[in-house]
């Protein structure tokens, strides 16, 4: 019986932050403009940030139907492939970063 009211109270907590978030977002009191452009002034969409953000959409998915599937007090294994899908995906974030950041410094200082 325990178990099922901490199960509860867990979902409502969950479900209570999804219905926050999802009406700050339709009140737009969280801004999602520009989300996906790169910050380096150019207003161009980021393939770098729009692959990071699937990645850890789908990777948050799988676990969230890990845990939601699971029959025991502990949370399920991430298989290796994940991790190395959201490690390889941020790390083409910072690279991409790093490569416009050393873009536009150079710009600045007089380079090509």
């Amino acid at each position: 019986m325990l178990m099922r009211v901490l199960h509860l109270e867990g979902l409502g907590i969950i479900y209570g932050l999804a219905v926050a978030i999802v009406f700050q977002l339709l009140t737009r009191r969280i801004n999602l403009s520009g989300l996906l452009r790169q910050k380096d002034g150019s207003g161009e969409i980021s393939p770098e940030r729009i692959q990071l953000l699937l990645a850890t959409i789908a990777g948050s998915a799988r676990f969230i139907g890990s845990v939601a599937t699971t029959k025991g007090a502990t949370l399920p294994d991430i298989s290796n492939g994940w991790l190395y899908l959201l490690g390889g995906s941020s790390s083409a974030y910072v690279i991409g970063k790093a490569w416009n950041f050393w873009k536009v410094n150079r710009a600045r200082l007089g380079g090509e």
